[in-house]
């Protein structure tokens, strides 16, 4: 299971566009199951997505931080968080992927949507 780590707002129209994003990846990537977690202000968050997977079944959670760097929630929050986690799941395996501001490619997305973009707005 691939679960996408977010901040979180009580903005309905940020939970939106992450929700879509959710959605265009679990076609993508079918049949591996993509969720989507709150740090905070929305739900579900971590330990609830983690607890329903293993209910449904997975053992496996790759865990995609939707962050510009490790600094902050990554090794703040989500590292000890992981760490809880697998005491309480030590039947399941997580992997904290590459915050996405922070893989090699995530410049070449930019230049990409940049000159791609429609001019004026």
């Amino acid at each position: 299971m691939l679960i996408l780590i977010a901040h979180g707002s009580r903005d309905s129209g940020w939970r939106e566009s992450l929700e879509g994003l959710t959605a265009t990846l679990q076609e993508r990537l079918a049949p591996e199951e993509v969720r989507l977690a709150y740090m905070q202000f929305s739900g579900p968050d971590l330990p609830e997505v983690v607890a329903e997977g293993i209910r449904e079944g997975a053992r496996t959670f790759r865990l995609l931080p939707l962050f510009m760097a490790s600094a902050g929630h990554v090794d703040k929050d989500i590292r000890p968080l992981v760490q809880e986690l697998k005491k309480k799941h030590p039947e399941a395996q997580m992997v904290i992927l590459t915050p996405v501001g922070e893989d090699p490619r995530f410049p070449d997305l930019l230049t990409r949507v940049a000159t791609e973009a429609p001019t004026g707005s």
